[in-house]
Parts: structure tokens; sequence; C-alpha cells
């Protein structure tokens, strides 16, 4: 065992240990909720406006309610889904990088544009996967 200059032992253990990998993605996670819902309520002007994670959801909470919808999500990388589904820490900082910099947004939308997504919604949120498409956390 590692001692310090007092021969205590003590030497190896800091007293702010870098975060775990777990407490790193729960933290990215909350952050990435948080300016999530800064930005929703920003574009809608109201400040109990809340994000929805599901399709059906999203589209009936945010999307009709709103008239909003997110634009720049890179579905490739990550499927539009409950953040506590999303799998890795690099996938949630690639999102939380985009809401930060303005290449994912919310962006208004027209009457037109909200009955296209109505019709289809996957060019924006991806095919519809989920075998429980109410459920949120």
């Amino acid at each position: 065992m590692a001692t310090d200059a007092s021969g205590s032992g003590f030497g190896r253990f800091r007293l702010n240990p870098r975060p775990s990998y777990s407490e790193r993605m729960t933290s990215t996670r909350a952050e990435l909720r948080a300016l999530v819902r800064v930005k929703l309520c920003e574009i809608t002007g109201k400040h109990d406006a809340q994000m929805r994670w599901s399709r059906n959801a999203y589209m009936r909470d945010v999307v009709a309610r709103y008239k909003v919808r997110i634009e720049g999500w890179p579905l490739n990388e990550v499927p539009f889904k409950n953040l506590s589904d999303v799998p890795n820490l690099p996938k949630l900082e690639l999102l939380l990088a985009g809401f930060r910099d303005g290449s994912i947004c919310f962006r208004a939308i027209t009457e037109d544009e909200y009955n296209a997504m109505v019709a289809d919604p996957t060019p924006w949120i991806g095919a519809d996967t989920s075998p429980n498409e109410d459920a949120e956390a």
C-alpha cells in the first residue's frame, strides 16, 4: 500500500475523486434534459412547457401543442427516444453539444409543416421502434 509523507497510507486517496462513468452519464443526461426544457420554454414562451420523449407523447404534447419541433437531431447516431435509453456517454455528449451550439434546436413550424409531420414524423424523429409508446421517464 502506498503511503504519504506521514506514512499514514492515505496518499493514494484523492479528496475529490474523478466521477465514475455512470455518474458522468447521469450528470450529462440531467444537464441535457434541463437545457432541452429551457430551450422549449424559450421558443414557446411557456415557463411550464415540458419535453416528452416517446414518439406519441412528443407528437401530442410538444409538436401539436406548441407547433414546434426539434431540428438537427442526429438520427443516424442517436435514435430519438427517452434520454434514459441513450446507451453511452459520447452519444449524450453529442446531443448536449448540439443543443449548446444550436445545431440541434427547436423551431416553430407552419401549419403545412405540422400536417406533413403528422402524416410522417419519420424524417424528424426516426422510425417507430418503441414497443411501449407512452412510457416516459
